[in-house]
């Protein structure tokens, strides 16, 4: 079932899912994995989460893994959005969204081919919400538990300040938002 606020008109449903909570993101990230035969990276016991990254199955990104994959393979080139310095031209957000999603893939990519990294729907994270370890430097975990959990990206409904590739937002791990969706990565073995 799909949860979003905002329903395709178009044939290929290309918009993107939003409206999911936290939790129901890493059930479907199971359910996902169960159907291609793949094993499931979350342990869930009630509203306890754990994560294995050794698993082949579907998961949310960490904060580390979503930055990275936002800023592209072109480090030089210090965007602040991903794929532009100008928001215009990579995100949906407040200024030219009409306060609604908008189909996939229609702003332009970043350099590793990625589209809406910034704006459209605001992305969950794996992570739960806190300071930066700064002892952590080589792909950082982060916490396993807490309150909030980690959001990137920006949607249809942040300033552009909001949809920088450095901006951190959270939220509760049952909370459903129209501005809120999800990317899955697996990890390579």
């Amino acid at each position: 079932e799909n949860p979003s606020h905002f329903k395709s008109d178009h044939v290929d449903n290309s918009l993107p899912v939003e409206n999911i909570s936290w939790l129901e993101a890493v059930k479907f990230c199971n359910k996902l994995s169960e159907k291609e035969g793949l094993t499931p990276c979350y342990k869930i016991d009630d509203a306890v989460v754990s994560c294995n990254f050794e698993a082949n199955g579907y998961r949310l990104p960490t904060e580390a893994e979503w930055e990275y994959a936002a800023r592209g393979d072109d480090s030089t080139a210090q965007f602040i959005f991903s794929g532009s310095k100008k928001v215009e031209e990579v995100a949906w957000i407040k200024s030219n969204s009409d306060k609604r999603t908008h189909p996939v893939a229609q702003k332009s990519p970043n350099k590793n081919g990625l589209y809406d990294m910034t704006g459209n729907v605001a992305e969950l994270c794996n992570d739960f919400y806190d300071k930066y370890n700064p002892a952590d430097l080589l792909n950082p975990k982060g916490p396993q538990a807490g309150k909030k959990i980690s959001i990137r990206g920006g949607s249809w409904n942040s300033i552009d300040g909001k949809a920088r590739i450095s901006a951190r937002e959270s939220n509760g791990t049952g909370a459903r938002k129209s501005t809120t969706g999800l990317r899955l990565v697996r990890s390579s073995l």
